[in-house]
């Protein structure tokens, strides 16, 4: 029984292999830098230029967000972070605006309603949890279109 997505990629242009396989697992990854790059040029706009001491909370902030999500998903880091095929990933990832604008305004909505110097930290924080989560729907719709595609390897993950 086939998934859809066999294919032999082989033989062919080792750039077009090198470019899909770059693009398939660095798309998550190429958002979130837009996202926080972006959330830093909107804190500097909305909050003035920040001190060393502002810049290491929006960064602490950032990663933040990621370490409390990784230890819940992963059970408290006992379980394997299971991954979808790329062609999931890459039809979730399409919709990479959606996340990106998403995170950003949780971002700018912390700058309209603090003041407070805490807000370089919560900023960041709250723009990636708000991104992710957008991207884990983004995924999901990747996974439900490829299905409806006939994509019978659709859910599968690797652990």
């Amino acid at each position: 029984m086939g998934t859809g997505h066999e294919h032999d990629d082989t033989s062919g242009d080792p750039l077009g292999r090198g470019m899909r396989s770059t693009v398939g697992r660095e798309s998550t990854t190429f958002g979130f830098s837009i996202l926080v790059t972006a959330a830093f040029g909107l804190l500097n706009a909305t909050e003035g230029s920040p001190d060393v001491g502002r810049v290491f909370a929006f960064a602490v902030g950032a990663v933040a967000s990621f370490t409390m999500l990784e230890a819940i998903l992963s059970r408290g880091f006992r379980a394997p972070m299971p991954q979808h095929d790329t062609h999931v990933t890459a039809v979730g990832t399409s919709m990479n605006a959606v996340s990106v604008v998403g995170g950003l305004a949780a971002c700018w909505l912390l700058a309209t309603v603090m003041t407070h110097a805490s807000v370089w930290a919560l900023g960041p924080f709250a723009a990636a949890i708000v991104y992710l989560l957008l991207e884990s729907v983004e995924t999901a719709l990747g996974e439900r279109i490829a299905a409806r595609s006939g994509d019978d390897g659709a859910a599968d993950v690797t652990p």
